[in-house]
């Protein structure tokens, strides 16, 4: 399993959402910094869900048609021009702009490189690869806002924005220079290269992990947009503080990745995404009823760190079975832009609700979505074996 493309994409990885981790306890606030509402702050962190919405599915064919590096490297040098743009803002309509930018860096690089991860692992193995490569997923996430809350403290915001556009230039050299331009097939075998629309949307198992990442993501959107916020202005935290609970809760998630790839090879996946949509709804909910630090931070542990770890990885198991069927990086992608959708309610929405009511109430209704999600993919998914090469045949 850790072969060399496996381990550059890995790092690759590690490094983008490294970059991504500092951006997201500092964006709202750096937009509250030039006065923005609730409203605002949601539509500054929910930016880049538009052009990643538009974006994904069309680049997911195209990788499927050409192969996924060149939308790796334009991924990658999005991402670093979203860095020096925010560096170098002086109005908020400019950081929403680069915001933007940044969801097109986003439509490229993650779903292909779930693609090209989907590409190298066997069948049966599914979890067990995405749990492994989940291990550079979270954890960059979990280092970086811990990272970001260091060098804002010492150094200011502006000094941020350079290391981000410098992490970014590393992933971009490390793609362009070291990476195979097409991974080695799994047992050699040739990959589909993508079906028709039609053929997608009536897929069963499609439209349960579409409707779950929608959900997953409007929960996320919330957070995101809104948690820096609630820490720093009710619970009185620091920016160190709030990047270590950010930090924490992704770095539980990466650390547990490996057991919850391996569980997803062995039990029916269906129920394992059910279980970690509601385990996070309860981590979730902290939110909404404490202000105590020791106890937010613990719920976010709980929630988006181990129960989201366990239902993501999960669900991109199945998404690798589906991507056999239907294209691989198609079906990642259509998985992106399900995740933008989600990200543009939860932010924007939760922003008007925030207005309107409250922090607390915003996640709530992320806590309650993300039940509905795990509960449709349970009852909408084909009730069979673990995975697609495990599974019985019809005769038995």
């Amino acid at each position: 399993m850790l072969s060399r493309p496996f381990l550059i994409i890995a790092l690759s990885i590690f490094t983008a959402t490294m970059g991504l981790g500092m951006v997201l306890p500092l964006l709202p606030v750096y937009a509250k910094s030039f006065g923005a509402s609730g409203a605002t702050i949601g539509l500054t962190m929910s930016a880049f869900a538009v052009p990643q919405l538009v974006v994904s599915p069309f680049a997911g064919k195209l990788a499927d048609r050409f192969g996924r590096k060149p939308f790796l490297l334009l991924g990658a040098f999005a991402y670093f021009a979203s860095a020096v743009g925010w560096w170098a803002a002086d109005t908020l309509t400019v950081v929403i702009l680069f915001r933007g930018l940044s969801g097109i860096g986003s439509a490229l690089i993650f779903s292909n490189a779930q693609a090209y991860v989907g590409d190298l692992a066997p069948a049966g193995s599914e979890g067990k690869y995405m749990g492994a490569f989940g291990v550079a997923d979270f954890m960059g996430f979990g280092i970086g806002p811990l990272v970001a809350g260091i060098i804002r403290d010492q150094a200011g915001i502006e000094t941020v924005f350079l290391a981000m556009a410098a992490l970014y230039a590393v992933v971009f050299t490390l793609i362009l220079t070291v990476l195979p331009g097409r991974p080695p097939r799994a047992h050699g075998s040739v990959a589909v290269l993508t079906a028709p629309w039609g053929k997608i949307a009536r897929h069963p198992t499609m439209q349960a992990l579409l409707f779950f990442r929608v959900c997953f993501a409007l929960a996320t959107g919330v957070s995101m947009a809104f948690l820096a916020v609630h820490l720093e202005e009710r619970v009185g935290a620091t920016a160190t503080m709030v990047g270590l609970v950010f930090a924490t809760q992704q770095m539980t998630g990466g650390l547990s990745q490996p057991l919850l790839g391996r569980l997803a090879d062995r039990f029916p996946r269906r129920w394992l995404v059910f279980a970690g949509a509601s385990m996070m709804a309860t981590g979730f909910s902290t939110v909404a009823w404490s202000d105590s630090f020791p106890v937010i931070l613990a719920g976010m542990m709980l929630g988006p760190g181990l129960a989201a770890s366990l239902a993501n990885v999960a669900a991109q198991a199945s998404q690798i079975d589906t991507g056999r069927d239907l294209g691989m990086a198609t079906v990642a992608s259509l998985g992106s832009a399900a995740f933008a959708l989600g990200f543009l309610i939860g932010a924007i929405g939760g922003g008007r609700l925030v207005d309107l009511a409250s922090v607390q109430a915003s996640f709530l209704v992320g806590a309650a979505v993300m039940v509905l999600g795990g509960t449709v993919f349970l009852l909408r998914t084909p009730r069979r074996g673990i995975s697609a090469a495990a599974e019985p045949s019809p005769a038995g």
